[in-house]
């Protein structure tokens, strides 16, 4: 049975509750479906999240949206706290006191709340340490030129938090032992080629959001933008102006890869099924139909269609599958 979902403003407990804040704050998907596991796995799910948007947002809302001379001044400090924050994922994975309580980038809660999820698991730290150098690379404003620097992003920007999703999809919980999960491949593996299936969707479909901010949030590879002979200057005023017909073969080239690694993906994520119980691979099916139904809808009758419905269809596709969080009455 599916388990009731916490809104923002739940009484989770300490230190959850300040994990739950943060994660609900977007109302992601993957937050949405992560909140239909059960209590003891959605606690793991809150302080994992939460831990990995306090890094997210300190560079991408904080560091990449300064300018040019603000990001030079404070790009060595911006790196020094995303090692900070490394060794705080690593002290907890270990059980121990956080080693950096008034510097470090996790705050008390959401310390302690890894330590007694993380700390009392048998899934690694490697997927924050893939997050890291994801965000290193973010920091270093490292050229994104070819298609192989966009997957190599991925691997830690996306294919990582959804890792965790896997692992807690077949985890399970023992007071006495903690978490544990039978799955005899990484959860890298299973999650990797969706989870960049997904990530292609999710830049097509927050495009016209992306694209009024400074170019460097746009994760677009610059062999697609060659390949479509558009620049992100020209998505910018096509977007303005709404001739979203312009974009129609950046969408088209976009979505043939995402459908690549969904083939792939496809196969890998149905090896998971006979480790999951029913209610756990209708939740995974339930998170990929948002995504899937995106790109249907994109590929129906072109990118530009898309971007004019896009909105009731983002709705649409959304309450389908993945209901917003109730909120207390």
């Amino acid at each position: 049975m599916s388990h009731s979902l916490p809104s923002e403003h739940a009484n989770l407990g300490a230190p959850f509750d300040a994990c739950n804040t943060l994660a609900a704050a977007k109302n992601a998907n993957l937050y949405r479906a992560a909140m239909r596991l059960s209590p003891e796995r959605q606690h793991f799910f809150l302080a994992s999240y939460a831990s990995m948007r306090v890094i997210d947002d300190i560079v991408d809302d904080g560091f990449l949206e300064l300018s040019d001379a603000e990001r030079d001044l404070q790009r060595e400090t911006v790196l020094e706290t995303i090692d900070q924050w490394q060794a705080q994922i690593i002290s907890a994975k270990a059980g121990a006191e956080n080693p950096l309580p008034e510097t470090g980038p996790l705050n008390g809660d959401l310390y302690e709340a890894l330590r007694v999820t993380l700390g009392r698991s048998d899934l690694s730290t490697e997927p924050w340490g893939a997050l890291a150098d994801a965000l290193h690379r973010d920091v270093a404003e490292e050229p994104m030129d070819e298609w192989g620097d966009f997957i190599a992003y991925c691997e830690g920007a996306t294919a990582a938090p959804a890792s965790i999703f896997v692992y807690l999809l077949s985890a399970r919980y023992d007071s006495e032992i903690g978490y544990t999960s039978p799955l005899t491949n990484p959860p890298l593996y299973h999650a990797r080629d969706m989870a960049i299936f997904c990530y292609i969707i999710h830049i097509l479909r927050d495009l016209p959001e992306d694209i009024k901010g400074p170019d460097r949030l746009v994760t677009i590879p610059d062999e697609m933008l060659i390949a479509a002979d558009i620049t992100l200057g020209e998505i910018r005023n096509a977007i303005g102006q709404g001739k979203y017909e312009d974009l129609d073969y950046l969408g088209k080239i976009m979505l043939e890869h995402a459908w690549e690694h969904f083939e792939t993906g496809q196969a890998r994520s149905g090896e998971l099924l006979s480790v999951l119980d029913t209610d756990e691979a209708d939740t995974l099916s339930r998170l990929f139909t948002v995504y899937i139904e995106l790109g249907g809808a994109m590929m129906e009758n072109g990118y530009a269609s898309f971007l004019k419905d896009r909105k009731s269809i983002m709705e649409t596709t959304a309450q389908n599958s993945l209901p917003d969080v109730k909120k207390p009455d």
